[in-house]
């Protein structure tokens, strides 16, 4: 585990693990809600393919937010110009 400047340059198998938690919860529960949805207003299956959608969406941005710390810019890094 390095770290440099109290941030850690790798993410370990907690940060991987929630990475796949927070997805695969996201869309687990926007198609269980979708179906829901399409069980009480008869519209299946287009309510669970829009809560499919955005479980993709919630899911992405979850995941994001836990590998962000992890990821460097460019204009954090030294520079390799010659």
């Amino acid at each position: 585990m390095d770290d440099h400047g109290g941030r850690r340059t790798t993410p370990g198998a907690g940060a991987l693990l929630g990475v796949g938690s927070a997805f695969g919860g996201s869309v687990a529960l926007g198609v269980f809600l979708g179906v829901l949805g399409d069980r009480a207003a008869g519209t299946s299956p287009l309510l669970a393919i829009v809560g499919l959608l955005i479980g993709i969406v919630v899911g992405a941005a979850g995941a994001y937010g836990v590998i962000r710390p992890f990821v460097r810019s460019e204009s954090e890094g030294p520079s390799r110009k010659g």
